[in-house]
């Protein structure tokens, strides 16, 4: 007789946090609710689906170093062109799997047991759970109003100890939407090379932002205590694809091939030409009329904003609107009652931390006609109290 056997999961899998969807009110999730139609202003939808023609002859092969070597020669005169920043192709660039592969391949590489990464609060949940996946210990920093929801430099130098690597970033931020000036992040660079901490700044949004974005390399220093990373499909206007790039010091980015290698990351060759046919026309009529569709829902949203005396917290840097709730009500609570009364779905903010109580996230991919009808519903009936229980 075969006894069964049971393997237990690792201990780690109890202290991830939760993924965003399951903030969404419940109800999202249940079908059958057809009278009315619900109005999706809570995730991220990115709309582009389709991008410079590619060579059917190439459809299933793989990259190889040429193919690799030609990317970051491309991604290399882009970035001297758009921030006039000089980048060695050959060592300071680094190719993978999107953002949140290329932060797992980062604690891979340089995160030890017990080691502390700093973490944005509110922020992505995803970085707190590629900590925890290779054993280091992830400690979360405020972006709240008390600093116009930024990075309070003060609080990181007291939190700050021997067993601290690495400072993750979000910049510009997702969900407050705010971008740092280039004195806040010269500041920040002084905090860094003083403390002996690395900033991993994750930049997927750097294309998308209304002011000029300034990346960390084109500030004085910025290039020996940080690495960024950048989201192809977002930053050059290309269908939603996990595929991704680094700009490092050449010895981080050494570690970072040493996992891609041990690993056996591939890269379908398609990929790598329709990037580098993107670079070549960057800005894309595609991505220009994206960033379009993002300001006429952001001003559909204003006045959303306006009708139910919500506060618009943050900044204009990302596509996204970081909503105050009047009197502090729970966002879970709130979010559950909109959609119960009006078919309207949110992100609650206690999906980027706790921090993010009594604030609530929409998503300007959203198109303004979804906007414009989630006015018309709310202004039919202005208070909105949640109800016991919701």
């Amino acid at each position: 007789m075969i006894k069964k056997v049971v393997l237990d999961k690792a201990d780690r899998l109890y202290h991830f946090p939760f993924d965003m969807e399951d903030f969404f009110p419940r109800r999202a999730l249940k079908a059958g609710e057809k009278r009315i139609p619900t109005i999706d202003l809570g995730r991220f939808h990115w709309s582009i689906e389709s991008g410079p023609p590619i060579s059917d002859k190439n459809a299933l092969a793989m990259a190889n170093s040429e193919d690799f070597a030609r990317l970051k020669e491309a991604i290399s005169n882009w970035f001297s062109e758009e921030y006039n920043v000089r980048i060695d192709p050959r060592k300071e660039i680094y190719i993978g799997q999107g953002i949140h592969r290329v932060i797992f391949d980062i604690c891979l590489a340089y995160v030890e047991y017990g080691d502390i990464v700093l973490c944005p609060e509110p922020g992505m949940p995803f970085y707190r759970r590629m900590v925890i996946s290779v054993c280091g210990i992830p400690v979360t920093y405020p972006v709240s109003e008390k600093n116009d929801y930024k990075p309070s430099f003060a609080r990181l130098s007291s939190n700050l100890g021997k067993a601290t690597k690495i400072l993750i970033l979000n910049n510009p931020h997702n969900p407050c939407g705010t971008m740092l000036e280039d004195t806040e992040m010269s500041e920040l660079l002084r905090i860094a090379s003083r403390q002996n901490l690395f900033i991993i700044n994750d930049a997927a949004y750097c294309s998308l932002t209304e002011e000029k974005y300034l990346p960390l390399r084109a500030i004085p220093g910025g290039e020996k205590v940080s690495l960024e990373i950048f989201s192809i499909p977002f930053t050059f206007g290309l269908p939603y694809l996990p595929f991704g790039f680094a700009i490092g010091p050449p010895g981080v980015i050494s570690g970072l091939d040493t996992i891609r290698k041990t690993i056996g990351i591939t890269i379908p060759k398609p990929w790598i030409e329709a990037t580098i046919k993107a670079i070549e026309s960057f800005p894309s009529p595609e991505l220009k009329d994206i960033r379009r569709r993002f300001d006429q829902s952001r001003l559909e949203a204003n006045r959303l904003v306006d009708l139910m005396d919500w506060g618009v917290a943050g900044g204009k840097s990302c596509p996204f609107l970081w909503v105050k709730i009047p009197e502090r009500k729970q966002s879970g609570s709130y979010a559950a009652a909109l959609l119960r009364r009006k078919r309207i779905l949110t992100l609650p903010g206690t999906a980027f931390g706790e921090i993010g109580e009594g604030y609530m996230r929409f998503s300007l991919s959203a198109p303004p006609e979804e906007y414009k009808e989630a006015y018309d519903r709310l202004s039919k009936r202005l208070t909105l109290r949640p109800s016991r229980g919701e």
